[in-house]
């Protein structure tokens, strides 16, 4: 009786996690609006410089194009069928400021990633509901979670892969994996 307890709480579990992933997808995608019509033609910049968020503008000057989590997001995504990169932290976070010295601000790094993926970097105080599911995530399919918090979505904006720092070599390693396999 007790396994059989288990299973079923264990089911639902996962049936709401699956629903919350849903719900946030859908949810984003239908506010979404529309970039121009060619956004190849637009190359993208680091959007953080100027950024109100002390810890996102922090970045602004990484060779990372990041861009700022929205519905614009998803959208070029899907156009260009690539990945997105979401980098979640906090200002006071130590691993943060080294992941950002180590790969962020490495431009080999930095160019690897820009190929790759759209990358969004989260201020995880000001997109708390975007971080939580993001852990939630980490959580579940690594066994540890913490920041900075760094998740691979599908261009439809599911999960793919997450974890937490990573050093620069295998950073890069890990991207040029993705990179032949996507």
């Amino acid at each position: 009786m007790l396994q059989t307890t288990k299973a079923v709480i264990t089911q639902k579990k996962q049936a709401d996690f699956h629903f919350f992933t849903w719900l946030i997808v859908v949810s984003i995608v239908s506010t979404a609006t529309p970039l121009q019509a060619n956004p190849e033609a637009q190359p993208l910049s680091n959007q953080l410089k100027q950024h109100p968020s002390p810890y996102l503008a922090l970045h602004g000057n990484d060779p990372v194009h990041w861009q700022d989590w929205g519905p614009a997001v998803i959208e070029r995504a899907k156009t260009e069928n690539k990945l997105i990169f979401v980098s979640s932290g906090y200002f006071s976070c130590h691993w943060c400021h080294v992941m950002q010295r180590e790969s962020y601000s490495d431009q080999g790094v930095a160019d690897l990633l820009n190929q790759l993926a759209i990358p969004v970097k989260v201020d995880r105080e000001l997109q708390s509901a975007l971080d939580s599911w993001l852990i939630d995530f980490t959580q579940r399919t690594t066994g540890q979670a913490g920041w900075p918090l760094n998740v691979f979505l599908t261009p439809d904006g599911y999960p793919l892969l997450g974890m937490t720092y990573l050093p620069k070599d295998n950073f890069s390693d890990l991207l040029t994996k993705l990179q032949s396999r996507w």
